[in-house]
């Protein structure tokens, strides 16, 4: 199935989503996206994965991973059916989770999913709130943008690791 309008959309309100939360930025990395966080203040250490998405517009799917604790992993595995445990078997075990979001139930359950998956990690105080953009607010220009972007691009690619804005 080639991409749809509806893929699009999903897809932009899920990235969009995702670079809302506190402190998150994202890198093309893998075939995908990937959204990091990063690490708490006095720390050294590299900024920690919150989640990574891949369309597949044939599919008319986007392919999310996500951490979340281990318990409530299991029972999300339990509650839904296009959530499993992550395929490789030391992220599954830790708690990580892939989604197959295809329809706008799947997504709102996944939006809520995220916001729960952020609190596993310490807000920097020093990360400033982001703007509210229209596609923060929904407004039908964003979606219709989307939507011509996404028809215009059938075979999607990320960008470059060029630090480059990816909404």
């Amino acid at each position: 199935m080639p991409s749809s309008p509806r893929h699009a959309e999903r897809l932009g309100e899920l990235a969009t989503h995702l670079h809302a939360l506190p402190g998150v930025f994202s890198t093309a990395q893998w075939g995908g996206r990937a959204f990091k966080v990063e690490s708490a203040p006095g720390r050294r250490s590299r900024p920690k994965m919150l989640a990574f998405l891949r369309p597949d517009p044939d599919a008319g799917v986007v392919h999310l991973a996500f951490k979340l604790e281990r318990a409530r992993a299991e029972a999300v595995v339990e509650k839904y059916d296009w959530i499993e445990p992550h395929s490789f078997r030391t992220l599954g075990g830790a708690g990580w989770v892939a989604a197959s979001v295809r329809t706008k139930r799947h997504q709102a359950a996944v939006l809520k999913l995220l916001d729960e998956s952020r609190t596993l990690y310490p807000v920097r105080e020093d990360t400033p709130a982001p703007e509210p953009t229209r596609a923060m607010r929904g407004t039908s220009d964003e979606a219709r943008r989307i939507d011509r972007v996404m028809g215009e691009i059938s075979d999607w690619q990320p960008a470059d690791d060029d630090g480059a804005d990816w909404s």
